[in-house]
């Protein structure tokens, strides 16, 4: 890590304590589950992004998915800024055949959990800083959504995906680009879709997923890509495929949201990835003014 992104990260560690002063999550709005992955080195990050959505979509229930580091002293933070919290053990979710690590214990969580309702999942590394009318919508009328990387993200077939990503193959690319080159491979006896979404922001509408689902996805997946397939990355591609596959599934408008280097204007949420995380001071900018916001509000 460059001097400038250690400071950076200085600053936002110093800033996002500042979380801890403002008033608690009150679980009394919109009909919807509010999930998240969290592990101890994120506890903080994680009252800073479910704060601040939850002030402009105020979910009716919130899900942690425990990771094994989250400690004693970690889950009473959590439980204390937000009340009713479910905290569920990422072990459980474990699945035969289903690849373990890398998110899928989440992926597994959301594909139980949706059986009851809406699930929105929501990585600890997020920050709504305005009112979230697309995804308030998407709730309303059931359909899913997920986060763009780019402009003009659309949902296309899988031959169409395959052929985009074919020719931009090299000899170390990550698994989400191979598996991209090989969607078309499984295409004929399906009718799965494809969006190059991101699955640290996304919605599921109730009984839209199950584990069966998930499994049989894995299946058809490992069998053309068997060596690779359990890498981290594998279970973003099998969230931007199922989502993309369902009926109405939409893709928010970017850069209304999107990662913080691609903020505009009318930005009304902002994704701080890892590469662009402490690039500038801007993620210990929003913690200190988000809080100061909760606070007076309060």
């Amino acid at each position: 890590m460059r001097i400038y992104e250690k400071v950076n990260r200085l600053r936002f560690n110093l800033a996002v304590r500042s979380i801890l002063r403002t008033p608690p999550v009150k679980l009394q709005g919109h009909e919807y589950t509010l999930l998240s992955m969290v592990q101890h080195r994120d506890v903080y990050s994680y009252l800073l992004a479910v704060k601040s959505f939850c002030r402009y979509a105020e979910p009716s229930r919130v899900v942690v998915i425990a990771d094994s580091t989250l400690d004693t002293m970690d889950r009473a933070l959590i439980r204390r800024h937000v009340p009713g919290v479910e905290l569920c053990e990422a072990r459980n979710f474990q699945r035969d055949g289903i690849p373990t690590g890398g998110c899928w214990e989440r992926f597994c969580a959301i594909a139980d959990f949706v059986r009851d309702s809406y699930v929105i999942q929501l990585d600890a590394d997020t920050v709504a800083v305005q009112p979230l009318p697309e995804v308030l919508a998407a709730v309303e009328d059931g359909t899913a959504f997920t986060l763009g990387t780019e402009d003009d993200m659309t949902i296309v077939s899988c031959s169409e995906i395959a052929a985009w990503a074919r020719p931009r193959l090299s000899a170390r690319d990550h698994v989400q680009l191979v598996a991209e080159s090989l969607l078309d491979q499984i295409e004929a006896s399906t009718e799965y879709r494809y969006v190059r979404g991101c699955a640290g922001f996304a919605g599921y509408p109730r009984a839209s997923l199950d584990f069966a689902m998930v499994r049989e996805f894995s299946h058809r997946m490992e069998q053309v890509l068997p060596d690779r397939w359990s890498e981290w990355g594998s279970e973003q591609f099998s969230s931007n495929v199922l989502i993309a596959s369902m009926p109405g599934a939409r893709v928010l408008p970017h850069p209304k949201y999107c990662a913080p280097h691609r903020r505009r204007t009318g930005t009304v949420f902002m994704h701080f990835i890892g590469y662009v995380r402490y690039a500038t001071p801007l993620y210990a900018r929003m913690a200190s003014q988000i809080s100061k916001e909760l606070l007076t509000a309060a």
